[in-house]
């Protein structure tokens, strides 16, 4: 096995392990966890598999900045045609706009999805030589002020070899710009810095090339202030036929563009790109583990929460059995109504256990956010009134089939069971003799049949609590994610160090 083959194997493997889970604790962060992990599968499965199995198709140069730093009037300048339809409203571009090579156009509908429409929508494609080795993506505003661009804009720039960096003389010092600057730096992409729509001013033209030189030389963007390593493009007329700049105004970017042509410099700049993505992801997983950690922690804790609250109401349930309090005194009645009036008893337990652990979650956020999500958790499930009525019928089974030794009539059981059950329960009932007497006195015979109350009603609460039990376990990550994810990030760091040395 090569090298090359040893990294992207072990990348298959971490991007299978991260496509094996989602972050559903919900909570203030769930949605940035859950965007940091699927973005990091993009980030493997669309750009940096395809690129190691075909380091030879064209780079990708992706162009972005500001909103109105002219990127799609660059891009028609490169073109010489209307590429990606400039304009005054704001944001202009609202998806990527492709402009390659015609025999390359399956490899973006590919390399994209869905994020260019359907069949070769947003693919301008012709001839052009430069777009031999070189593909330019018009990229959506990173400061866009619809969140699915920047969110677009961001998942474009994942697959980049290349960054084109357009900014306007009024705007280049925007702070957002600065943000996604570095987010560029992290990624280790290649960046051509392009100051757009500068005045006719020559001294005012150099004082904005030096400052934006030195801005970029303190954020590690440039080696030296050098205004020379920085592309100016002055404000001029906009060609109506193809919404671009004359050739000339570009021409110095595009020579540069071209020397891309060059198998060794298109080897190198693909290097540059694909170890700065693999540098990334591996740094990333670092967080998607804390995450997974946290979320376990999370449900682990819920988990206990609701555990408590029905191990709780059981140990009150056994306290109300031990005084005669489970059930309110009243008359004997037949065994129907004792089966009815023990069933309600065991659901009103069953409801208020539900009560006390829905209402420990509720004081925790993710807890709450759950709640908001399963409301009926605030009291006892639907099918509890009829498992206890169940429980219930089943113990007085219990009761009257223990007296069969001293009662040997049916019906005369089911009485004394009935009085049995209600001496039991309350402390009340008419008077029984003989043998069921001694039953009644036999402490041994009590302790049996209380237990097997007890018992039931543990069924009756355990069966309620799974309704919380199970809702963690929806949203729960499996146990040893996090070391296996780690494991896998070492695995592809020890290759990549093989690859790249």
């Amino acid at each position: 096995m090569t090298a090359a083959d040893a990294l992207r194997s072990s990348l298959e493997d971490l991007s299978g392990a991260l496509e094996s889970f989602q972050f559903r604790v919900p909570g203030p962060d769930q949605a940035a966890k859950e965007r940091a992990r699927t973005e990091l599968v993009r980030s493997i499965r669309e750009y940096l598999l395809p690129r190691l199995e075909d380091p030879d198709a064209p780079v990708v140069a992706v162009l972005v900045g500001p909103t109105g730093s002219g990127k799609s009037i660059m891009l028609n300048s490169f073109a010489g045609e209307r590429a990606s339809e400039p304009g005054a409203l704001r944001p202009t571009t609202r998806s990527p706009v492709v402009w390659a090579n015609r025999r390359h156009v399956r490899r973006y509908q590919k390399l994209l999805g869905g994020l260019i429409g359907r069949g070769d929508a947003g693919i301008v494609a012709g001839d052009d030589p430069i777009t031999e080795q070189l593909t330019v993506i018009d990229a959506p505003d990173f400061d866009s002020v619809y969140a699915d661009s920047r969110i677009i804009g961001e998942q474009v720039l994942a697959v980049a070899d290349l960054c084109i960096f357009i900014a306007s003389a009024l705007r280049y010092a925007d702070a957002a710009a600065w943000r996604f600057l570095d987010q560029i730096r992290m990624r280790g992409l290649p960046i051509l810095f392009v100051l757009n729509r500068l005045g006719p001013d020559p001294e005012t033209r150099k004082l904005i090339l030096a400052d934006f030189a030195a801005l970029l030389k303190d954020r590690d963007l440039l080696l030296e202030a050098d205004a020379s390593l920085i592309f100016d493009v002055s404000e001029q007329v906009i060609y109506p036929r193809h919404g671009g700049l004359h050739a000339d105004a570009v021409a110095s970017i595009r020579q540069e563009l071209a020397l891309i042509s060059d198998p060794a410099l298109r080897r190198a700049v693909v290097r540059q790109s694909t170890e700065g993505a693999v540098a990334e992801v591996i740094d990333k997983v670092g967080g998607i583990a804390q995450g997974i950690g946290a979320d376990r922690s999370v449900v682990t804790a819920l988990h206990t929460l609701a555990e408590e609250a029905y191990a709780n109401e059981l140990s009150t349930s056994k306290q109300l059995i031990a005084t005669r309090r489970l059930v309110a005194p009243g008359p004997v009645g037949d065994r129907s109504s004792v089966e009815r009036e023990l069933a309600s008893a065991m659901s009103r337990r069953a409801g208020v256990a539900a009560r006390d652990a829905a209402g420990a979650w509720d004081d925790m956020t993710e807890g709450h956010a759950l709640l908001g999500v399963a409301e009926t958790l605030w009291r006892h499930g639907a099918e509890t009134p009829e498992v206890a009525e169940k429980e219930s019928a089943a113990w007085l089974d219990v009761v009257e089939n223990s007296l069969a030794p001293a009662v040997r009539r049916p019906r005369a059981r089911r009485r004394a069971a009935v009085k049995l059950t209600r001496t039991l329960l309350t402390g009340e009932g008419a008077a029984v003799g003989g043998a069921v007497a001694e039953l009644v006195n036999d402490e041994a015979w009590r302790d049996r049949i209380l237990a097997d109350l007890t018992d039931r009603i543990a069924t009756v609460l355990a069966l309620d609590a799974d309704r919380f039990l199970a809702l963690t376990q929806r949203v729960d990550i499996s146990d040893g994610l996090a070391a296996t994810i780690r494991s896998l990030a070492a695995q592809v760091s020890e290759r990549a160090g093989e690859f790249y040395r």
